[in-house]
């Protein structure tokens, strides 16, 4: 399974400089994005819509509109969102469409689709000359995927500030960010080695997280692992863990737990105990061990998946530097029509 993205070990890649300037363009959108929302003419529900990825990279705003708007929400596939065609798509509607090169062909029909029945639909993209920006009326454009999902929180809670919310101390934890992530990364560098010096020959990667760290897991599992690196992975929510998957874990089972610190931890907690007792090395990830500079304690769990973002990214980096694989290669992903 080479296909030449088989260079070898080598030292891993430096943390990358645009984390911040990206981070800290997407902030200073705050007020154009708040305006927006609160111009809107209704707002009704909302639904999130992507593609791979992307569809992962919405649960975090998912998470925090479940947890504190009134609104009815849905994350949802890009393309099953167009094939479902729900009648609730339309006035009313708020769609958010999120695609890093804003070039997902099921995204663009999706967005387009739903800008047609007259939902407001927003692109949240990294290129405004992009199939996804071009299709819809209004869009955000991020420096790189950190800012897109800074974009993504600052909607979430311009519809809060809608509705009346007090948004000021997330707004403030936010500007906190940037710091946070540099103390972040350089401290989680030695656990992404460890973990990837350990895991690397695995012959399947189980990947236990909740609540707003979900998609952060299936963004590693499915993205990094099965498209990056060709191998068997797969994130499982940790209560449905319990309702099967566990009975595939034994002592020679190895597997990785992302905590947090909202709402949900108490499921991966609980995962977490079942683990000691009846499987092997189990590798943790936790927000509480992490220097947020910054960060009040109180916004450390809305902030946390934040962070988790670009340390997905290290931990995928240092997987292939041990590995030898890079994280370019593709056998079928944009090789020929599929």
């Amino acid at each position: 399974m080479t296909d030449g993205t088989y260079v070898g070990p080598k030292p891993v890649k430096p943390i990358p400089q645009e984390i911040r300037p990206s981070q800290e363009n997407a902030l200073r959108r705050w007020g154009e994005i708040r305006d927006w929302v609160l111009g809107l003419p209704a707002l009704e529900r909302v639904f999130l819509v992507g593609a791979g990825g992307s569809y992962s990279g919405l649960q975090a705003a998912h998470y925090l509109l479940d947890r504190e708007s009134a609104l009815p929400v849905v994350s949802v596939n890009s393309d099953e969102f167009y094939h479902r065609a729900s009648p609730s798509v339309g006035p009313g509607a708020l769609v958010i469409a999120l695609s890093a090169a804003g070039a997902t062909a099921e995204t663009v029909r999706a967005a387009s689709w739903a800008q047609e029945r007259g939902a407001a639909v927003v692109a949240v993209t990294l290129k405004s000359d992009g199939p996804l920006a071009q299709a819809v009326s209004n869009g955000f454009i991020s420096l790189n995927g950190d800012g897109n999902q800074i974009v993504l929180q600052l909607l979430v809670l311009a519809t809060l500030a809608r509705e009346g919310h007090d948004v000021s101390a997330k707004i403030d934890a936010l500007h906190a960010l940037p710091d946070a992530t540099d103390a972040a990364l350089r401290g989680f560098e030695p656990l992404a080695a460890a973990i990837a010096k350990d895991m690397k020959d695995v012959p399947v990667t189980y990947l236990l997280a909740s609540g707003p760290l979900q998609g952060m897991g299936s963004t590693f599992t499915s993205c990094f692992l099965q498209e990056m690196q060709w191998m068997h992975a797969a994130t499982i929510n940790a209560n449905e863990f319990f309702q099967g998957p566990f009975e595939v874990f034994d002592k020679q089972t190895k597997s990785i737990l992302f905590l947090g610190e909202d709402a949900t931890r108490p499921m991966v907690e609980r995962a977490e105990r079942f683990l000691s007792e009846h499987s092997g090395t189990t590798h943790r990830i936790d927000s509480r061990d992490l220097e947020l500079a910054g960060v009040p304690s109180d916004q450390r769990g809305f902030i946390a998946p934040l962070v988790f973002y670009p340390m997905m990214f290290r931990l995928a980096e240092n997987y292939a530097s041990v590995r030898g694989y890079t994280l370019e290669g593709r056998r079928y992903m944009w090789q020929f029509a599929y």
